[in-house]
């Protein structure tokens, strides 16, 4: 009995030992909700592309649209990385923005 009460109390501590120390700053979710748009634009992007390869069907405007959302989130990053104050935030945006840059420049993005 008392050994399931201390795996139980270890088990709380370590729950709001890992909330408090793994918990995001308000400016650190900004950035990662953009990381996550710019995820999903990849993802139709990607999609896109393999809808045309594979079944040769005209999906432009499908690339064009994926194209635009990874504009979007650039610029909204630019944006944002003006105003992060915590030195965190700053990081996760600067990997973010090196993230979409290389992603633009292995698919030849500029030319849309």
């Amino acid at each position: 009995m008392k050994a399931a009460v201390v795996i139980i109390l270890i088990g709380v501590i370590g729950f709001f030992a890992y909330s408090y120390f793994i918990s995001l700053s308000q400016e650190e979710k900004s950035v990662k909700a953009l990381g996550k748009e710019f995820d999903q634009a990849v993802s139709d992007f990607l999609r896109a592309v393999r809808t045309t390869a594979g079944t040769g069907l005209d999906t432009t405007s499908d690339v064009d649209d994926a194209v635009k959302k990874i504009k979007k989130v650039k610029r909204e990053l630019g944006v944002l990385m003006g105003t992060l104050k915590e030195d965190s935030a700053r990081e996760m945006g600067q990997r973010l923005k090196e993230r979409i840059e290389e992603f633009e420049r292995k698919n030849d993005i500029e030319e849309y």
